[in-house]
């Protein structure tokens, strides 16, 4: 069974592109480093060795950063880049947090967006929904809502997914009954979080207000795809952002942190590059 019979948002690495190889490159060498570190710090008995996960996790997050950043601002691939390298300065600072947080992110993205070109099948949904679910009960009620309103506008957008609004319902049920069982609605948002939230906001503003022409095409039609959905992404991605200072501090923290390595990167980029262009154009 190859990836195409199982999912429709999958999108596969083309080692083609140099781009994909140093992200592979990149996430690598960050899990033997981390797993180097671990690992002398548990013989010096400074950890037990249950930290060599982190290792692992260090690894994913770079990939999974880059993956996102990709889903946001597809047209340009050096920007993801700089997520990257943002992030790499801040795992220097911050606890590298759980790694189910963004799965569930890049999914929510890939959703609306149909950057492979397909809607969402079912089982993609369901991953996508059990996930929002979990987040949900473990770690925030905000994740049910998020999760509910990413299938509530893919059903709402051109060639959507027809299950989409049945699921986005029943999350938002889930929601409430998950606030209900806590019997709370709590906002834990900290000062740190406050200016990662407003700076990585204003940093990727831009490139929502001024998003040029959209080039890319999907992975498995390649027909274009709908600057409406790519939008709608964004948008959707400034939630979330949002939506993640909900969680306990420490957490909050941590999430946050990545998080706007994301929008800020991107942001920078986007910035940058238009500037330059502006330059070569005033100068031709």
């Amino acid at each position: 069974m190859n990836n195409h019979e199982i999912t429709t948002i999958g999108r596969s690495l083309n080692f083609g592109y140099f781009t994909n190889k140093l992200i592979i490159i990149i996430a690598v060498l960050t899990f033997i480093i981390y797993t180097t570190i671990s690992l002398f710090n548990a013989a010096r008995g400074e950890t037990n060795y249950t930290s060599l996960t982190t290792g692992i996790k260090a690894g994913l997050l770079v990939f999974f950063l880059w993956a996102i950043s990709r889903e946001l601002d597809p047209d340009k691939e050096r920007g993801a880049f700089v997520t990257v390298f943002l992030a790499l300065a801040f795992m220097m600072i911050f606890e590298i947090p759980s790694i189910l947080p963004f799965v569930w992110f890049l999914l929510i993205l890939r959703t609306v967006n149909h950057s492979s070109g397909m809607p969402a099948g079912i089982m993609d949904s369901l991953l996508t929904a059990i996930i929002g679910t979990i987040l949900a009960y473990y770690m925030s009620w905000i994740y049910g809502i998020l999760t509910a309103v990413g299938f509530i506008i893919d059903s709402r957008l051109n060639a959507p997914a027809k299950h989409h609004l049945p699921i986005g319902v029943l999350m938002l049920i889930i929601s409430a009954i998950v606030c209900v069982e806590n019997r709370e609605i709590t906002f834990a948002y900290s000062y740190e979080s406050i200016l990662f939230v407003v700076f990585g906001t204003v940093m990727f503003l831009p490139v929502i207000i001024w998003p040029g022409k959209l080039e890319s095409v999907g992975d498995r039609t390649n027909e274009p795809l709908d600057p409406a959905r790519i939008k709608m992404a964004r948008i959707i991605g400034i939630l979330v952002f949002l939506g993640m200072g909900t969680a306990q501090h420490e957490i909050n923290l941590a999430l946050g942190a990545f998080v706007f390595c994301i929008f800020a990167g991107i942001g920078a980029y986007s910035i940058v590059s238009g500037i330059l262009l502006h330059s070569d154009v005033k100068n031709g």
